[in-house]
């Protein structure tokens, strides 16, 4: 049986990067003579299946402080750790799950906004009914934001040329509302691009100038968000909703 290992055989043997050895040596969590003459890292058997237990560890998702304890652990309290790191794992899980889904609701987006761009000025319903209030200093308000952008809405009244930033959802009780969907209206689709998050009313008039052309009086627009990209410059898309009458 082979008596010492160099840092590169051990790397090769155990397919572990040397540059990761090194780093759990400065780490503390394992220890190896050096070479008298060329100083060397010297790895004994021993020290190979140290090696082999943290990087079993690590698989298990082990942070490098939980496995610099193992030594000392006694049985219940490395069943103890391990039940605590299962219990953090299922929290990860939930999160990569939740990102997962979130990933998929963006491309499905870029979908949306590619099917839009064919078939402009649809009549096609909101899938929403209500809009409400957003407001910059609503901490609720700004986590819906941030898990889920597909919430943020803007509102534009043709009336008085101005913009308001609204939801989706709500999330006080008595939420104030915005916008409530008309059954007596007809709704028409189309894309909207507006400068990253600086939306101003000239982004909307074209649309509105078409439509009037087309014999719709628009009367608000709603649109909601998809995501942002570059064309030229930084933009925000938004599925926008003419609401109109004939």
């Amino acid at each position: 049986m082979k008596n010492k290992f160099l840092i590169g055989e051990i790397s090769e043997l155990l397919g572990i990067p040397k540059s990761t050895l090194r780093y759990w040596e400065s780490m503390g969590l394992i220890q190896m003579s050096r070479d008298d003459l060329n100083n060397y890292r010297k790895y004994d058997p021993s020290t190979v299946y140290t090696i082999s237990d943290l990087a079993h560890y690590r698989c298990l998702r082990m942070s490098l402080q939980e496995m610099k304890k193992l030594p000392q652990l006694s049985p219940q309290e490395l069943a103890d750790s391990l039940i605590a790191l299962d219990h953090s794992l299922d929290s990860q899980l939930e999160e990569l799950y939740t990102a997962k889904e979130y990933i998929n609701r963006k491309k499905q987006h870029i979908a949306e906004f590619k099917n839009l761009c064919e078939s402009q000025y649809q009549e096609e319903t909101p899938d929403y009914n209500e809009i409400y209030k957003f407001s910059i200093d609503d901490t609720q308000a700004w986590s819906v934001y941030i898990k889920d952008q597909y919430q943020n809405i803007l509102l534009y009244h043709t009336e008085i040329d101005s913009i308001e930033a609204g939801l989706a959802v709500p999330t006080l009780d008595n939420h104030p509302i915005l916008w409530e969907k008309d059954k007596n209206a007809t709704y028409v689709s189309f894309v909207l691009k507006v400068g990253y998050s600086n939306p101003s009313t000239d982004d909307f008039r074209p649309h509105i100038d078409y439509l009037n052309k087309q014999g719709y009086n628009v009367s608000t627009i709603i649109a909601r968000y998809l995501f942002s990209a570059f064309d030229e410059m930084y933009y925000d898309y938004y599925k926008a909703f003419a609401e109109v009458f004939i």
